[in-house]
């Protein structure tokens, strides 16, 4: 009797499990480069936030907002206009690849509002 042409094949045997097991980690290494891409954004944002905040803080003759943990800040007054710059090093999520990193920088600009007073620019 022949065999039907439809059916499984002895050498196809265990191909299945094969798939699954290369595919896992693919998804898995696609997820964490999805985390990671959304933490570069989140961290950008409230890079951000600081040296709008900074920028704007200064121009009005404040001192510059406090520069959160793990962020670095330069303000610098230029003639009429104030410049913050805001940056950050974010490292990869996976301990393996903890020697990757990658800096989160932002840069905001404000017209200085009056006369510039008492704030000298100390870096941040």
């Amino acid at each position: 009797m022949a065999r039907a042409a439809f059916g499984p094949k002895a050498g196809d045997r265990g191909s299945v499990l094969l798939e699954v097991a290369l595919a896992i980690p693919a998804l898995v290494a696609v997820a964490v480069a999805l985390t990671w891409v959304v933490s570069l954004g989140a961290t950008y944002v409230r890079a951000l936030d600081v040296a709008q905040s900074s920028a704007r803080q200064v121009a009005r003759g404040a001192a510059p907002v406090p520069t959160p943990e793990g962020f670095e800040s330069d303000v610098t007054v230029e003639g009429n206009v104030v410049r913050a710059r805001v940056t950050s090093d974010v490292s990869a999520p996976v301990p393996l690849l903890r020697g990757i990193t990658v800096t989160v920088a932002a840069d905001a600009v404000a017209a200085v509002e009056a006369a510039l007073p008492t704030w000298a620019g100390d870096g941040g």
